[in-house]
């Protein structure tokens, strides 16, 4: 098997989000196998900023207003490259920058390449009218890694690629284990709270993909619209902020400064809600999981491979009667049961979803492209 990896991707740290975190992770479990290089798209850092490290390496690539322009500096930068080694396979990691150049410059190498899709980078593109690099992306690789299995399906039946594999997401549970001052920073936070029965929990930005406008309208019809707290943590837009004030829906908006922080937000809500209308594999699906609370999500994307009625109180995607109907179940359930579900799917991720289980699913797409 090919042992050097050259990891392309927009994604990485100090780049926050959850695409480059799980790019960090997967990247740090597969250097204790193999030497991977890490080329980021960033600003962030320095031009061709390079150093070393345990496993491999770092570089920064310099991004353009004109993303033909990074390309070619791309190009230039590594057509000679020492780290670019007659063995090495190419991976392009969750961006459209990696999607457009890396077929091409796999090819003009005469290396393998291994596409990756994550989250929205194959939802959105594949129905833009400038689609042709991903379907180009698709076609010319060696192999596509999917963060779900949807993906997987819609992209085997283009009938361009039958090297198609599931690569899901994974979590360190370890990383996850709370302490007790985080249990006492979330009393504390709870407790300056508008008092109502339950805290519902909205992590990350909600983009419009996330489903939270169609969640709001349903919450308005439920049992629930009376007794609920929502709690978001980061940004939301100023037309959400709106929406929530004419509505009067009592909520809290923080950015949290450090991952106790973070934790203690989690800890702090009855039920994390994940209403995607399209998603891939959210790294909050995991989090909220390693901590035991409650999920209410929809049955969108890598969700459905996750979830389950017996982890989860899931719905059809944009289903509104689906969505009412779960809601008045997680409202009718006691305390124990809610409880119950959440250790279900602690134990579903414990078995199922580790970073050495995604990084063997890795580790067997480059193994089969030596075959």
């Amino acid at each position: 098997m090919r042992k050097t990896i050259c990891w392309f991707t927009e994604n990485y740290p100090p780049n926050n989000g959850g695409m480059s975190q799980s790019a960090d992770r997967i990247v740090q479990e597969l250097r204790k196998t193999c030497t991977v290089h890490v080329f980021h798209f960033t600003n962030k850092i320095a031009p061709f900023f390079t150093e070393a490290n345990v496993g491999g390496s770092y570089t920064a690539i310099p991004v353009y207003l004109d993303s033909s322009h990074t390309l070619n500096v791309l190009w230039s930068h590594i057509k000679q490259h020492p780290l670019i080694i007659n063995d090495a396979i190419l991976v392009s990691y969750g961006s459209q920058l990696c999607q457009r150049g890396l077929p091409l410059i796999a090819k003009w190498l005469k290396l393998p390449l291994v596409t990756c899709f994550r989250g929205n980078d194959f939802d959105s593109g594949i129905f833009s009218s400038k689609k042709q690099h991903i379907l180009y992306a698709i076609e010319h690789s060696a192999a596509v890694a999917c963060v779900t299995k949807e993906k997987q399906e819609r992209i085997l039946s283009l009938n361009l690629n039958s090297n198609i594999h599931f690569t899901p997401n994974s979590i360190d549970l370890a990383q996850w284990i709370p302490l007790t001052s985080d249990i006492k920073l979330a009393k504390s936070y709870r407790k300056a709270a508008i008092s109502k029965k339950y805290r519902l929990g909205f992590i990350g930005y909600q983009k419009p993909k996330k489903g939270i406008s169609f969640f709001l309208e349903a919450l308005q019809l439920s049992n629930m619209c009376d007794s609920i707290f929502l709690q978001f943590v980061g940004e939301i837009s100023s037309d959400l902020a709106e929406t929530l004030t004419l509505q009067n829906i009592p909520y809290s908006l923080v950015l949290p400064n450090s991952k106790t922080e973070l934790m203690a937000y989690y800890l702090s809500c009855d039920v994390i809600i994940i209403p995607s209308i399209y998603d891939g594999m959210p790294n909050v699906l995991f989090e909220a999981g390693a901590l035991k609370i409650p999920i209410i999500a929809s049955k969108a994307g890598g969700l459905k491979d996750v979830l389950t009625n017996d982890n989860a109180y899931i719905f059809e995607t944009i289903s509104q009667a689906s969505l009412l109907k779960t809601l008045d179940k997680f409202n009718e359930d006691s305390l124990v049961t809610k409880q119950q579900k959440a250790e279900e799917l602690y134990t579903t991720i414990q078995t199922n979803y580790t970073p050495t289980l995604e990084s063997k699913n890795y580790l067997n797409i480059f193994k089969n492209i030596n075959k």
